[in-house]
């Protein structure tokens, strides 16, 4: 199995790819990387059997539409994706709601709604009831979003990212350590319908959360951590919420975790993400022996932002990784 993590604006955008499947996963704010992959994809003679859009923010959407805008112009036929997975308005409610011109994202997910309409895709909504959906010897289990919120949702318009817009990139985190805490959480209902997924191949398990809630966020752990013999949810990978926001992590879902390799996924563009206060939170709460916790940033240039001494990577037990390929991360 290859995940990769590609380079797509300030949003996420995996493609996992196992025994000639190829199963995208949003589409971020810029598709280059993405379209290059792609090509790549439709020269092997190969589909994109699964499409997963978690949710309509732009940072997630706009490299879809792009790629879909192809696929209807003729480029890859009109059979290249297979399936595709979107809670949008039109398939919960059943009806077209009106558009406020201020509501990129909405609009966004309109444009995405009429162009799975012109392929013909075998297009479905999923919740954390939807059976899990497996590839040979991969699994994909959908932790979330929840019925209610859902139909709650389908019945509003705008989406929009939640942060406090607080940079704290140039603090340093002895500083930052002493105001740590959970008073300051995303409670937006956009952010809690993103589809949350569990990847499970070849003895790994990868988490992917897209930009869901602490409050969303920390039921599906606690849930799992039941399920566990050692109380933990455990991983080998994490892609951290919200492209790492202070306020998308709390200290119970950090306990309730057991893995050291987190994922952050943008190019630090939008509201001064990561925040460097979400790492301290990984640091302070994660249980753990001496292990160090390695940080995989799919932007060399978000890492830098951070400007972390090589002190306070030795201090905390931290490793910085950027972007391992061209296109971002491999893993």
């Amino acid at each position: 199995m290859d995940v990769k993590v590609l380079k797509a604006g300030s949003g996420d955008c995996i493609l996992i790819q196992h025994q000639n499947h190829n199963i995208l996963i949003d589409g971020g704010n810029d598709s280059v990387y993405l379209l290059i992959q792609i090509d790549e994809i439709y020269k092997k003679g190969q589909a994109i059997d699964l499409l997963i859009i978690t949710h309509h923010d732009d940072d997630h959407i706009k490299g879809i539409i792009d790629l879909l805008k192809l696929v209807v112009d003729g480029k890859y036929g009109e059979n290249f994706i297979r399936q595709a997975i979107f809670n949008s308005p039109r398939l919960i409610s059943g009806k077209i709601l009106p558009i406020d011109d201020r509501s990129l994202s909405y609009k966004q997910a309109h444009d995405v709604e009429d162009l799975l309409l012109k392929i013909q895709s075998k297009w479905t909504k999923t919740t954390n009831d939807t059976k899990p959906i497996v590839f040979e010897d991969l699994t994909l289990t959908f932790l979330s979003p929840i019925s209610e919120d859902l139909d709650t949702y389908s019945q509003q318009t705008g989406a929009y990212l939640s942060s406090d817009f607080k940079c704290d990139w140039k603090s340093p985190m002895a500083v930052l350590e002493r105001f740590i805490d959970d008073d300051s959480q995303d409670i937006s209902l956009p952010n809690r319908t993103s589809i949350v997924i569990l990847l499970e191949c070849e003895g790994k398990r990868i988490l992917l959360p897209g930009d869901t809630t602490p409050g969303r966020m920390e039921q599906i752990i606690n849930k799992l951590a039941a399920e566990s013999e050692h109380g933990r949810a455990a991983f080998d990978y994490v892609k951290l919420p919200h492209h790492a926001s202070y306020r998308s992590l709390n200290k119970n879902i950090v306990e309730k975790i057991a893995c050291t390799k987190f994922i952050i996924s943008t190019n630090s563009k939008k509201h001064y993400l990561p925040n460097k206060r979400a790492l301290l939170k990984i640091y302070k709460f994660l249980k753990r022996e001496d292990e160090q916790i390695e940080f995989l940033f799919n932007y060399e240039e978000s890492l830098n932002n951070l400007e972390i001494t090589e002190a306070e990577k030795k201090k905390y037990r931290i490793k910085l990784t950027g972007n391992n390929r061209n296109y971002g991360i491999g893993i």
